[in-house]
């Protein structure tokens, strides 16, 4: 248990280092604003790094937004690989080989914007949305914290996140009953209300792409793979499936 306590102080020290101190000055909740209504304003810009292990190893996640707007850079088998979510458009790009996807994002997707305050780490707005239950409050370092879990016939989720106006999550442990696998997901590194270039989330030149309409993508990948590009994203281009 120390053990555990010292590695999440360490969590901690990066999470306030990076942006924690000004949260509140802003009010809207991780759950109230999931439905688009807010008593004061919410920034605009986000960002925060991922570090998920589970049985693949490990894998470390940028993301970037401004509104809907997402940029997302992670390192898979080597390929260094860019997902640009804007507007009506779903980009990935795989930098080592110099291709990319350009997808129409359905009408699902592009509704299901309003309806969220930013277009990732959305844990705690789908635990509770799956009936997650406060478990315990807790300190950790100078951050407090909410515990939160949820055990449905898909597995068990268990969440931390911080108190206050504004939530985000820190830290989630998920078990898979199907496959038996587990996975722990951390951010750090919160930020917001960054300065970020008038072409952050413009398409990059240089990269042969393929280019689809939404029902041709969806016609293409009933006859095989589309390309080797990953869609990492699947929620951002087909919209939130019900669940």
């Amino acid at each position: 248990m120390r053990g555990v306590e010292h590695r999440w102080r360490r969590i901690a020290a990066a999470f306030v280092g990076a942006g924690l101190v000004g949260f509140s000055a802003f009010a809207p909740s991780g759950v109230g604003a999931q439905g688009g209504e807010s008593a004061k304003k919410a920034p605009t810009i986000w960002h925060a790094t991922a570090f998920v292990r589970g049985r693949v190893g490990i894998r470390v996640i940028d993301y970037w937004s401004k509104g809907s707007n997402m940029r997302a850079r992670t390192l898979i088998a080597g390929h260094p690989i860019t997902t640009i979510v804007r507007g009506d458009l779903y980009l990935v790009l795989d930098g080592l080989t110099g291709r990319g996807l350009e997808i129409r994002r359905s009408k699902e997707a592009i509704g299901d914007d309003a309806k969220r305050i930013r277009p990732f780490a959305l844990e705690f707005e789908d635990l509770i949305r799956d009936g997650g239950e406060k478990i315990e409050e807790v300190e950790i370092g100078a951050v407090k914290a909410e515990v939160w879990r949820v055990t449905d016939s898909s597995g068990r989720r268990k969440l931390w996140v911080t108190t206050g106006d504004l939530q985000v999550p820190l830290r989630i442990e998920t078990f898979n009953r199907a496959s038996a696998d587990t996975f722990d997901l951390d951010y750090s590194g919160w930020a917001f209300d960054l300065e970020l270039g008038a072409d952050f989330f413009s398409t990059p030149a240089g990269f042969e792409m393929s280019t689809f309409e939404y029902d041709d993508y969806l016609t293409k990948s009933i006859e095989g793979p589309v390309s080797a590009v990953p869609i990492l994203y699947p929620d951002l281009l087909h919209g939130n499936q019900p669940r």
